[in-house]
């Protein structure tokens, strides 16, 4: 890596550089090229990242191994356990006020301020996620995620602090054959949206017991490890590599959540799900598009993008991010309906997207590198940009033993690819126009 880029990433000052930096190749031709291919930061970096947090929201206190996701919920003006809100319904806790004899969360119209909650105030929705399952393994467990958004309560220390909300991410590894979410979270990711703050947003990070940890331990670089398996992607590097700030050059952004790559999925690596008939949206119970219990699950997916790209647009309003948020909103407007990839093609300049002769291609570059290129440096759906980088991308599907050597370089990084389906994506690249 160019020494001058390594001092502007250790001193912060790349984030000054923000996108001119990338649209240069720097991040991607430079970063990449000596590092895992998601960076996954440092337990020592974790903890300083702590510390400062604990500084700045002086009403929480974060200790590694001892702080509960309780207090977080706390911080938020929630008095409510983190336990309660990983098994309740995603129904039950959008009507927070239910009693808890009738097995809502009880905690009343009003809260110790006196302010009512208002519609929306608790948005939760649980889904298929693909993007935290290990593909590299024989017969990869399907992953679900339940998210959670809570508005800050009025008067509640997070609202003093700055922080206008919290995003709680459970996530869940269930085998096809069995019920999602009848275990438990075997991490538990927290977002603080601070639109105030310099970082706008604020990672923490909960292990399965629901104490503070310093890392998701997932499988993005599974095929890069001596045995296939997971890394430690600490806070907060781990967390904005994925979320439009690789090497921590600009404030992170809130991904928007793609219901139709997740439909996508179950046409390929995940057909068992297809066949036992799970829905994806797991609310709706039916992957029926025309049920009404469908449309109610996809709407909280709605609302949630929507909030998602206000936050997007405040980061960074001319990325790549953004501009995918606006297409699945301008998409889903009014359907409910899945897309197709090359339905989905977007710039952020005006230039050519994609066209039907590209859809095999481009359901390649879906299922393979959408995981990581979809919010990581630049999005497979971006024609121009895809078309920019086709020379580089031939190189990383099909290193040269040398290419090889370099930690990081081969593409995709989290699988070894059917030697035709290099093939079949190296040509498609080669004959990009």
């Amino acid at each position: 890596m160019n020494a001058q880029i390594k001092a502007w990433l250790k001193t912060g000052r790349l984030r000054n550089l923000g996108a001119a930096a990338v649209s240069a190749g720097l991040l991607y031709a430079g970063c990449a090229l000596a590092d895992p291919a998601i960076t996954t930061g440092s337990a020592d970096g974790a903890i300083q990242y702590y510390q400062n947090e604990q500084q700045l929201f002086g009403g929480l206190k974060l200790t590694n191994g001892v702080t509960p996701l309780d207090d977080v919920l706390t911080f938020l003006g929630y008095p409510i356990t983190g336990a309660k809100l990983e098994s309740l319904d995603s129904s039950v806790l959008m009507l927070p006020q239910a009693s808890e004899a009738n097995g809502g969360l009880g905690i009343g119209a009003n809260d110790s301020s006196g302010a009512r909650f208002r519609d929306g105030d608790i948005l939760a929705a649980r889904f298929f996620a693909p993007k935290i399952v290990n593909i590299s393994a024989t017969n990869p467990t399907p992953g679900w995620r339940k998210l959670i958004r809570l508005r800050s309560r009025p008067n509640s220390a997070a609202m003093r602090s700055g922080v206008e909300s919290g995003i709680i991410l459970f996530n869940f590894l269930v085998a096809a054959n069995e019920q999602p979410f009848t275990n438990h979270s075997f991490n538990t990711q927290v977002m603080l949206l601070a639109p105030s703050l310099p970082d706008r947003l604020y990672w923490l990070d909960f292990d399965g017991n629901q104490h503070l940890g310093l890392a998701l331990n997932a499988s993005f670089d599974a095929a890069d490890l001596k045995q296939l398996g997971n890394h430690d992607y600490f806070v907060p590097d781990g967390c904005n590599a994925c979320h439009g700030s690789p090497s921590n050059y600009r404030p992170p952004m809130v991904n928007y959540l793609d219901t139709d790559h997740w439909f996508d999925r179950i046409e390929d690596d995940f057909v068992s799900l297809k066949q036992a008939g799970t829905p994806l949206l797991f609310d709706a119970k039916t992957n029926d598009q025309s049920r009404s219990s469908f449309v109610a699950a996809f709407d909280v997916i709605r609302r949630f993008n929507e909030e998602a790209l206000q936050q997007n647009n405040l980061a960074h309003s001319d990325s790549f991010e953004a501009e995918a948020g606006r297409t699945w909103l301008r998409l889903h407007q009014s359907s409910e309906g899945h897309f197709a990839p090359v339905e989905r093609g977007f710039s952020t300049n005006g230039a050519p997207v994609w066209q039907t002769s590209d859809a095999d291609g481009l359901n390649r570059l879906n299922r393979y590198c959408f995981r990581c290129h979809g919010s990581v440096y630049f999005s497979v759906y971006d024609r121009e940009r895809v078309l920019s980088l086709a020379g580089d991308m031939q190189a990383r599907i099909k290193p040269n033993p040398n290419q090889l050597k370099r930690a990081g370089f081969k593409m995709p990084p989290d699988r070894d690819l059917d030697p035709k389906e290099v093939q079949a994506l190296y040509d498609f690249l080669a004959d990009l126009k």
